[in-house]
């Protein structure tokens, strides 16, 4: 109902379309959108990427020690809040921070140069990207472990004697035994990433120069900074009906599962 009016803290004018016309219209709002988009599917990949290789790793035949110890150290990032990992990595990421003086002692940056990770608009966006990597992966960690440990050994066993290789157990056995688990578990990455607002706001605040802005966070500064209520609702119905798509998809496919 809101982004059918021009709102201020006085009255309501009715103004029908005239938000969503404005909203589409601004380069801006198709800039945040496009950097949204980037950090969502950005962060998506390398969970699935990074959750899987340690998947595949802790699901070998190891140490039990040692894979019970390698599992609890690799999903501390999942126990930090989005806040708590953000501050951290502002920390890190400072001119003066931990990356930069690793970068100087193995000889990759100039110690009389620094990086400022978060206040360069080329690598802000990176920046909040690599945070929610780094936070976020576990996640898909133990969702993938959890599939291997239920396929059936003794479908590799066969697969072996009849000569198969490493990729081709990989391929045809394990993706297809992954699938459902895969689907599910981006499905619901993409809906908690495109709508995650601590990041970004915690690391950059959506700048420099609104580099790293998603809607999240555009959504906040232009109702409560600027104080353009139904221009914010505008874009919030946006958002929603893109989270709405993917939310169907995940949806129609538990009510199958159920079926």
């Amino acid at each position: 109902r809101m982004s059918f009016y021009d709102i201020n803290l006085r009255d309501e004018v009715w103004v029908g379309l005239g938000n969503y016309t404005a909203l589409l219209r601004t380069a801006l709002f198709w800039q945040v959108l496009w950097q949204t988009v980037l950090f969502t599917a950005g962060s998506v990949v390398f969970h699935l990427l990074i959750g899987m290789g340690l998947a595949l790793l802790l699901h070998t035949k190891i140490n039990v020690r040692i894979r019970n110890i390698l599992r609890g150290v690799l999903i501390i990032p999942w126990l930090f809040a989005p806040t708590v990992a953000g501050m951290i990595w502002v920390l890190m990421l400072s001119p003066f921070g931990v990356l930069n003086g690793f970068l100087t002692a193995i000889g990759l940056l100039d110690p009389n140069a620094t990086i400022n990770w978060l206040g360069n608009p080329r690598t802000a966006l990176l920046s909040v990207t690599a945070m929610n990597i780094w936070r976020a992966f576990p996640f898909f960690m133990v969702m993938l472990l959890a599939g291997l440990q239920a396929i059936p050994e003794d479908v590799y066993e066969a697969a072996a004697i009849d000569g198969t290789t490493q990729w081709q157990k990989f391929w045809y056995i394990t993706i297809p035994g992954l699938r459902g688990i895969i689907l599910t578990v981006v499905l619901l990455d993409f809906i908690w990433t495109f709508r995650a607002f601590d990041p970004v706001y915690v690391m950059t605040g959506g700048g420099p120069v609104n580099s790293s802005q998603v809607l999240p966070t555009i959504i906040y500064f232009d109702a409560f900074q600027k104080l353009k209520f139904g221009y914010a609702s505008a874009e919030a119905v946006i958002m929603f009906l893109i989270l709405f798509a993917v939310s169907a998809v995940y949806v129609r496919r538990a009510v199958r599962e159920i079926a």
